[in-house]
């Protein structure tokens, strides 16, 4: 058997349908939207959430002091 019997190319996929319009140029439609695609930017309630999350930085750091004294003493 030679590589010409074993290797051909197999389109599986159904035809792109073509739209049609005025100027007749055939074009393709529009692939759907990707499920992943990632937004824009930060909505508001996101960037509300990520100033309060600054915020959580203070009792952090004065339970740190108050650690560090305890241990110290």
């Amino acid at each position: 058997m030679s590589n010409k019997e074993h290797e051909h190319i197999v389109d599986a996929e159904e035809p792109i349908p073509v739209l049609e319009g005025d100027d007749d140029i055939p074009r393709q439609p529009a692939p759907p939207l990707d499920p992943y695609t990632p937004e824009p930017g930060p909505r508001a309630g996101d960037e509300r959430a990520f100033r309060v999350l600054r915020l959580a930085w203070i009792p952090i750091a004065i339970a740190l002091v108050i650690i560090v004294i305890a241990l110290v003493r």
